[in-house]
């Protein structure tokens, strides 16, 4: 599952593949937004109300204005092209996008 791209073009990342995830923010956000805490989570900040967190468990949690995730991910889409993480679960039962904010 790691890395491996679909048919549309996007990466497929395991939550829990800490090193291409952490590669894959980077590319997302920019180097300079990617942070780890203490406990291992992976943090992109755009602003205070926009951001997308994964914690090693693969525990997501995305806040943009006027609306949130907060969940189990089994697989991350990344779509560098149109600035979108697609998070999935439980075999289509979790699904939540987050769209990159303007640069």
């Amino acid at each position: 599952m790691a890395d491996e791209p679909p048919t549309d073009g996007a990466a497929a990342v395991d939550p829990m593949a800490r090193e291409d995830l952490r590669g894959h923010l980077e590319q997302f956000a920019g180097a300079d937004r990617v942070t780890e805490s203490g406990n291992g989570t992976l943090a992109v900040e755009f602003s205070g109300s926009t951001y997308f967190l994964v914690d090693p468990d693969g525990r997501v949690e995305g806040g943009m204005p006027l609306h949130g995730f907060d969940g189990p991910a089994d697989e991350l889409q990344f779509d560098h092209e149109h600035g979108e993480i697609h998070v999935s679960a439980g075999d289509g039962a979790v699904s939540y996008t987050f769209r990159r904010p303007s640069r």
